[in-house]
Order: C-alpha cells, then sequence, then structure tokens
C-alpha cells in the first residue's frame, strides 16, 4: 500500500514540475489582446507584397436525410496586394465557366474591391479569413490549455457572445442575430499570436422576423489557417454547414472553401 502511495506522490510530482517548466499559463484576455495586436499590423505587414493561390469552393444543397441533391464547383485564382484581392473564376464544374458566370464573377469582385480597398476598412471577404478585431471584441473568452498544431504550441480559447457588450443594441440584421448566438473554440498561435484554427456554432436557433422570413436549427463553422516556410500565414480552409428554413422552403446546405498552391506572382491574375 506505502508503496502505491509513494508511486502516486512521484508521479504528481513529476507532472507538476512538468507543468511548471513549460509556457507560462497566460490569461484569455492577454491571448485576445495579442491577437487583436497582430490583426492591426496587418496592413503593414501586407504593405508591397503580392501573392497568387487557388481557391476551390464547393457549394452543396442537402435533402433531409443528408443525400446531396445539388452540387457546384468552383475554382479561382486569387491574387492579393497590400491586403486587396483580386479574383478571376477559371472553372465551373471542372469546365469552362459560362460567360454570364464570369461576367457576374467579374462584376462582384470589382465591387468588393471598391467597398473594401479603403484602408479604413481592410479586410478579406469571400475568402477564408473572415474574422477582424470587431468581431473578435463581439465574444468573452475562457483560457482551456495548451494544444501542438504541426508542430506549434498554441492557446485553447472557448468563447461565446459577449452579454455586456452594452454600446450595441439588441441584434437586428439576420448576421447579428447568427453572431449573437455563436459559440466554440479557437486555437491562437502562442509564439506569432496568429489565428490558427476556429471550431464554432449555435448555442442555439434563432428566428428572423418571428420565423416568418429564415429560421435556423443548426449551424457549424470550421476556419484552419496555416504558416507558410517563408513565415507567410495564410487561409486553408473554411467549413460551413447549416440547416434551417427561408420563407416556406427547407434550407439545407454545405460550403466548403479550400486554398492552396500559394506562390508569390503579380497582382493581376490575369
Amino acid at each position: 500500500m506505502w508503496r502505491c502511495v509513494w508511486c502516486l506522490l512521484l508521479w504528481i510530482g513529476a507532472t507538476g514540475w512538468a507543468r511548471g517548466s513549460g509556457p507560462a499559463v497566460p490569461s484569455a484576455d492577454e491571448v485576445v489582446r495579442s491577437m487583436v495586436e497582430r490583426l492591426k499590423s496587418l496592413p503593414e505587414r501586407h504593405q508591397g507584397r503580392a501573392q497568387v493561390c487557388r481557391r476551390v469552393a464547393v457549394i452543396e444543397t442537402l435533402e433531409a436525410d443528408g443525400r446531396v441533391s445539388e452540387r457546384k464547383t468552383k475554382e479561382y485564382r486569387v491574387a492579393m496586394t497590400n491586403g486587396v484581392e483580386t479574383v478571376r473564376l477559371l472553372r465551373v464544374d471542372n469546365q469552362e465557366p459560362p460567360e454570364a458566370d464570369a461576367r457576374s464573377e467579374e462584376r462582384r469582385d470589382r465591387e468588393a474591391r471598391e467597398r473594401y480597398g479603403r484602408s479604413s476598412s481592410f479586410k478579406k471577404r469571400r475568402g477564408v479569413e473572415v474574422i477582424d478585431e470587431a468581431l473578435i471584441r463581439r465574444f468573452e473568452y475562457t483560457w482551456e490549455g495548451f494544444e501542438v498544431i504541426a508542430g506549434r504550441t498554441n492557446h485553447v480559447l472557448r468563447f461565446a457572445a459577449s452579454t455586456t457588450d452594452s454600446g450595441r443594441g439588441a441584434p437586428q440584421g439576420f448576421a447579428d442575430r447568427l453572431m449573437s448566438q455563436l459559440e466554440g473554440r479557437l486555437w491562437v498561435d502562442a509564439e506569432e499570436h496568429e489565428l490558427v484554427r476556429v471550431e464554432a456554432g449555435l448555442g442555439r436557433s434563432f428566428d428572423v422576423l418571428a420565423g416568418v422570413v429564415a429560421s435556423v436549427q443548426r449551424l457549424s463553422l470550421l476556419i484552419e489557417r496555416f504558416r507558410l516556410p517563408d513565415g507567410r500565414w495564410v487561409d486553408g480552409r473554411f467549413h460551413t454547414a447549416l440547416e434551417g428554413r427561408k420563407f416556406f422552403s427547407a434550407l439545407r446546405m454545405r460550403l466548403q472553401v479550400e486554398q492552396d498552391r500559394y506562390e508569390t506572382g503579380p497582382a493581376d491574375p490575369g
């Protein structure tokens, strides 16, 4: 019996020593503050840089039993210079895109550059990186621990919509209502304070205009980013699935966006 107790004490001491010799345990506020400061430096870090990648988006409509009833795949070539994207549609369902689709994508891309190309509204659209400082500030965080991803140590934080944001009124629009119900976990690189991964879902279902316009019962969200050998952090995957109702029709859909083949290239993907 005493031998068992002695072994137990040795094990507790050893594990306690191992924790003490590892990375210092921060507060969730410290991790979030470092991540926000990193985001603020994005315009400066992107200044003068150009990169090109491939983006593949798969949009699926699902039946009630989960079977895919409709599926469309779009492949793009994306160039980014100074934080502004230029997107060109290359293929639709592995074929040359119809002329109408290509013109429509070009128009949306041009409108997006005009809207988000200003330095005061530096952000990306239609990509994987959909998190900015304003969004981060809408949530409360709890530090859960460390986790290693791709050989790098990450802080793991649990988050839920803030209940103390007095500067914001009751949620109004669809996106606002959605964010007010979102909760999950995120991973932040412990050394460079970059967002690495987000897993999120709805804390509860919600209706828009008492359910007349829309109702969302389930939603899942996955965002993954990775570090290139030259030190740049880039978008990797954005997956989301939604189940609900729009007007009087059931709505079940899944969107998967993946980006790869990153390289230095010209600003214009054409």
